[in-house]
């Protein structure tokens, strides 16, 4: 291949890593109309359980694919029916317990259960029908270089394993390149980044189990905190249950992850291989980190690679997805040339920070989960049976974004509201109605593209912004949920991003042209000459 050919980029993003994280953000990508590679080493999604909860708004990023129809039938929402989750001391006696709500700020359930190689399934048949990605499974990644217009990629073919000796090595160009590539990141590496890491590591084993019939004795979700072993057990989608057994010193380390050792230990649950199918089980080393850069030039991460965290709030896979819908209309911004390179050090700083403080919250709860001293035992334990369902509701919150790409008005970082609307005959939510990805001008009782001059207007045009309104000649609220959110925010018109955070918003509709100046200047380096220039056509 020649200097002139290598110079020429054959594509707009080269993603490495096709799990999840990756693969939705190369859909994401494609949704824009970028041209995208996906580097991945196996030759066919993982087959087994791993991520066994995804957040509302990681669902609501899923649903902007065309995915809502398909994910229906894989979910278990966990508030369905009352069910409850419950943390117990080591005699089975409840200290607190919380239930999930069927609604959220997205109108979906706050958590479900999932069976991730039934997403990943979906997900690897999106990719392979969308002609805007390429993806080459069976390769690794071995080489990045960043001349500052364009990234250099070396990839050769790979079993999974190892490299194939004597594999012919290739070069791909592109103009971005993003490492989703799990824990044990190449791009990372390549990168130098290093990692913050809280010290938290401890050893678990997995185990994910079909009963034949509904566990009708089992609590539907616990933590069962006995010291002799701390045992998890969640709803894993449809059909299905997973334990997640503390490792222990005087445990036979040789044996700790087989089949009979995990039937051994679901004995106590009364799981056995008459009633139930044992899917998996796999050693884990919990550990709470993220990395210290997101971002080397054109070079960024993203999922696992950027960040890890155990299990307790069930936000690792989600957190990953929310990268990469923070991170997709920013390169789609700049790789068509209408974006400012400060816009990827917003996406470093919102993500990290977002991060840095889920991974400190699970990493708490995990201290507590983990105890074994007698002593400390009995103060949490005490504790807990106090505060009651106050304790365990992290997982239900929604953590917002702090800076970056926001407003500092009290509204930018926000979780922007999703409920049902109705226009004409037809009531969706907003998301099905607005069709995203796209920036949306939403105004409570006004058009907001009437406020706009024709500056501002032809700047909203030209960043492929749309409007929406409640009120005459808008859409009409039918749950009653829009007035009320739009009264909390102190707000008459806000921003929404294509990630669903709100840039901001203004309590004075006729203040909208200066939150769209706002938000041009944070997008555009030139977004004085685009504003003018948008007056003049």
């Amino acid at each position: 291949m020649t200097d002139e050919e290598i110079l020429e980029h054959d594509c707009d993003v080269l993603i490495a890593g096709a799990g999840p994280v990756g693969q939705v953000l190369a859909l994401l990508l494609a949704q824009h109309g970028l041209r995208v590679s996906v580097v991945e080493r196996w030759a066919q999604p993982y087959p087994l359980p791993r991520a066994v909860a995804i957040a509302h708004d990681v669902l609501r990023v899923l649903r902007q694919l065309g995915m809502g129809d398909e994910l229906s039938g894989l979910l278990e929402p966990w508030g369905q029916d009352g069910r409850r989750f419950s943390v117990e001391d080591a005699s089975g006696q409840t200290l607190a317990e919380t239930t999930y709500s069927l609604d959220s700020e997205s109108g979906l359930a706050q958590m479900s259960g999932f069976s991730q190689p039934d997403l990943e399934q979906l997900l690897e048949w999106r990719v392979q029908a969308n002609p805007l990605i390429n993806q080459y499974r069976g390769f690794s990644l071995d080489a990045l270089s960043d001349d500052g217009s364009g990234v250099s990629a070396t990839i050769r073919p790979h079993t999974g394993l190892a490299p194939i000796p004597g594999g012919q090595a290739r070069t791909a160009r592109a103009a971005f390149a993003v490492g989703c590539d799990g824990a044990n990141s190449t791009v990372r590496s390549l990168l130098g980044s290093e990692m913050t890491d809280l010290d938290f590591s401890r050893e678990w084993l997995v185990v994910d189990v079909v009963p034949h019939t509904p566990p009708t004795w089992l609590p539907y979700g616990c933590q069962h905190l006995d010291p002799s072993r701390p045992t998890t057990l969640v709803p894993a989608g449809p059909g299905r249950r997973r334990w997640e057994f503390m490792i222990m010193p005087r445990d036979n380390q040789d044996d700790v992850d087989t089949d009979e050792n995990a039937w051994r230990l679901l004995k106590s649950w009364e799981i056995h291989p008459g009633n139930a199918e044992l899917v998996r089980h796999a050693r884990y080393t919990f550990r709470g980190c993220w990395a210290k850069r997101w971002r080397e030039g054109r070079v960024l991460l993203a999922g696992d690679a950027a960040h890890q965290m155990p299990p307790f709030l069930g936000q690792g896979l989600n957190s990953g997805v929310r990268d990469a819908a923070n991170l997709a209309w920013r390169l789609a911004l700049l790789a068509k040339g209408a974006g400012r390179e400060s816009l990827l050090d917003d996406y470093a700083r919102e993500r990290c920070e977002q991060v840095a403080e889920i991974v400190k919250e699970t990493v708490a709860i995990g201290q507590l989960f983990c105890m074994t001293d007698p002593d400390e035992i009995t103060l949490r334990d005490a504790a807990l049976k106090d505060i009651g369902a106050h304790g365990i509701q992290q997982a239900h919150k929604d953590w917002p974004l702090r800076s970056g790409t926001l407003r500092d008005d009290g509204i930018g970082g926000k979780l922007a509201l999703q409920a049902k609307v109705r226009t004409g005959s037809r009531t969706a939510l907003l998301d099905d109605v607005v069709a995203p990805p796209c920036f949306l001008l939403l105004g409570r009782d006004r058009d907001p593209a009437e406020l706009l001059s024709p500056i501002q207007r032809a700047a909203w045009q030209r960043l492929g912004g749309r409007t929406a309104h409640f009120g005459p000649g808008g859409l009409h609220d039918a749950e009653g949920k829009y007035a009320p959110w739009f009264e909390r925010l102190n707000a008459s018109v806000v921003v929404i991003r294509p990630d669903f955070q709100l840039f901001g918003g203004v309590a004075d509709a006729n203040a909208t042209d200066s939150l769209i100046d706002d938000l041009a200047g944070r997008l555009h380096a030139g977004a004085r000459e685009l504003l003018t220039r948008g007056g003049a056509t």
